[in-house]
């Protein structure tokens, strides 16, 4: 296997920015997995593991350490039932990739999730959710190599730990493994989720068939987030968490909306709220626009106007530091204004 030194990163981010990888791997298997482990175990280097490069933002200074991308391919039916099919697919497959696959074979359960950028992997690392569906819903297990015993071991979902965009694997056990592949339980027989009120305004009491929600989502998405395809429009999704709050939190948000910004505000914010597991899901954009910042820029990134939980690489040459400079921003203004805190989506790396 290859070692390269000193590689720029920002070509393999879909924000476009970073600097230089002290050392590069690519990794296809586990053999691969071993060695590059081994390489920076005797050399007493820090690791990251690089998938599609779609939610993380990685300093001007790059990585001082040893950078392993996975490239793994394949998709694999491994059982399959009237009612139900397991799915078994590889991290290095490029996720919206597989939606379409699922959707062409009629399959539900993962087709809200279309139009997002990345690979595979990343889909369990952040229990990727949009459009009314979550990927831990219908995770069945994750296959990993465990970097310390260099075993590979097949995780169940319910030892992944998931969580709003949150898993073992960006949380209590992040670094420990690198994902190889994830196996999906999609139905034959199901209906379309319109719990988001995008969707539910687009069809309005239809029953859709996949393939439509898929087109929906798409073109929503589309109007929304600038997919990371050129470097004027590099952005790493969402870069703002949906806040999670209590009743209490949540009445003292309206006051606090009712007080700032008036009374039509506070409404707003009762429509656009949603409840999460019995607690209060806030549209981080909502409070973006609202506290006036939909047109703040810091050097070369921008909000979003479209979708203001995105910061976009506006000119194709922003730096890290104007990113995060302008998400500092962003957080202090909605802080100050209406005492939410604001977390980051993106993995930082080389920080």
């Amino acid at each position: 296997m290859k070692i390269d030194q000193d590689i720029i990163l920002a070509s393999y981010t879909t924000f476009k920015i970073g600097g230089p990888a002290r050392f590069f791997c690519v990794v296809k298997d586990q053999f691969d997995a071993l060695q590059a482990f081994e390489f920076a175990r005797e050399k007493h280097l820090k690791t990251f593991v690089l998938g599609g490069g779609s939610n993380i933002l990685v300093s001007d200074e790059g990585f001082d350490g040893l950078v392993i991308r996975v490239v793994n391919k394949g998709i694999e039916v491994l059982s399959e039932s009237d009612d139900n099919v397991l799915l078994k697919v590889a991290s290095g497959e490029v996720w919206d990739e597989v939606v379409k696959f699922a959707v062409t074979n009629n399959w539900w359960g993962i087709e809200n999730l279309s139009h997002i950028p990345g690979s595979t992997g990343a889909i369990a690392v952040q229990n990727v959710g949009a459009y009314g569906q979550e990927a831990g819903n219908v995770l069945e297990a994750v296959t990993v190599f465990n970097k310390d015993t260099h075993q590979i071991l097949s995780l169940s979902s319910d030892s992944c730990g998931f969580g709003y965009r949150k898993s073992i694997f960006n949380s209590s056990e992040k670094g420990k493994y690198i994902i190889f592949d994830i196996t999906f339980n999609l139905a034959k027989n199901s209906h379309a989720n319109l719990e988001y009120r995008d969707l539910k305004t687009r069809f309005g009491g239809k029953n859709p068939s996949l393939a439509d929600v898929r087109q929906a989502v798409i073109e929503i998405r589309n109007k929304k987030f600038p997919f990371p395809t050129e470097a004027i429009k590099g952005n790493a999704g969402s870069f703002f968490k949906n806040p999670v709050l209590t009743a209490d939190e949540y009445l003292d948000l309206q006051t606090k909306i009712t007080v700032e910004f008036g009374q039509f505000s506070s409404d707003e914010l009762g429509k656009k709220k949603f409840s999460d597991n019995g607690q209060i899901k806030i549209p981080a954009a909502f409070l973006i626009e609202i506290c006036g910042l939909k047109n703040l820029q810091s050097g070369g990134a921008a909000i979003n106007k479209n979708q203001p939980l995105v910061i976009i690489n506006a000119d194709g040459k922003a730096t890290a530091k104007d990113v995060l400079d302008l998400a500092e921003k962003v957080r202090q203004s909605v802080r100050e204004k209406t005492g939410v805190e604001l977390k980051f989506e993106p993995e930082l790396i080389g920080f």
